[in-house]
């Protein structure tokens, strides 16, 4: 078990994200009603994330994921009441209950997955093959977060043009993919180039998956087309972030 790594816990941020849109995304797809079911599937892919967080760690695997965690509720928070998300619902204390059982929800997953990551496996593996995994949550997670943060800031302000929408979208794809991919070179024991560009690419792929079935866009070529697109620009930034973040930190804590 290593020291406290500052990159696993942005990573972790990453993976916990990454799962909790995941079980966001199952929820959509499934259409259910249930507001029990939406928190367990939320719970259950930040379980997921929290338990890759804890095996992706350079450093203490649990206490990074614990961390990571906390800002991503941080980061619930400033979505929900910041750009005011939640102000469809008039009633304030109504707000609060639904992002306080989400924020629950999301932490308790990720906790009981980060520390049954370490108890039963231990640490971080030094095998490349995982990394496709821990790029793909991670690429999700930066991507959706950073498109969920700056097209909330824009809304915030009144900025409501399609056109520049889109812009600030696209440039939240490409910096969330780059700061994965940054932290992703910096945790990993080994260089993780491949697992970093394929993972990203999947990553970027289940964005736009994401997006068409929100957005409730049919599936026809010129969409699936356009994500294809995306996941190859996606899987070539996440992977420039790699070499990066492996040159600089990763391959000096090796």
């Amino acid at each position: 078990m290593g020291g406290f790594s500052f990159a696993s816990v942005i990573l972790s941020y990453f993976l916990i994200a990454g799962g909790l849109f995941t079980g966001s995304l199952v929820y959509v797809k499934i259409n259910s009603p249930s507001q029990v079911v939406a928190l367990g599937l939320m719970a259950a892919g930040s379980f997921v994330g929290g338990f890759f967080a804890a095996r992706a760690s350079r450093g203490s695997t649990i206490i990074e994921p614990a961390i990571g965690a906390v800002l991503l509720v941080a980061t619930v928070l400033f979505l929900a009441f910041g750009t005011h998300t939640l102000d469809v619902l008039k009633d304030s204390s109504s707000a609060a209950k639904v992002v306080g059982e989400i924020a629950g929800a999301m932490v308790v997953g990720a906790l009981v997955g980060a520390f049954l990551s370490e108890k039963i496996l231990g640490e971080a593996t030094e095998s490349a093959v995982p990394w496709v995994f821990y790029a793909t949550f991670a690429s999700f997670g930066a991507s959706l977060t950073a498109v969920l943060i700056v097209t909330g800031i824009l809304v915030r302000d009144g900025e409501r043009s399609s056109d520049k929408q889109t812009t600030m979208m696209f440039i939240g794809l490409a910096i969330g993919c780059v700061l994965a991919g940054l932290v992703i070179g910096a945790s990993a024991k080994i260089r993780v180039a491949a697992a970093s560009f394929l993972g990203g690419a999947i990553g970027i792929a289940l964005m736009g998956w994401f997006s068409a079935v929100v957005m409730g866009t049919s599936h026809d070529k010129d969409m699936l087309t356009g994500v294809a697109v995306m996941a190859v620009v996606g899987g070539v930034l996440t992977v420039f972030g790699s070499v990066i973040g492996w040159t600089t930190i990763g391959k000096r804590a090796a």
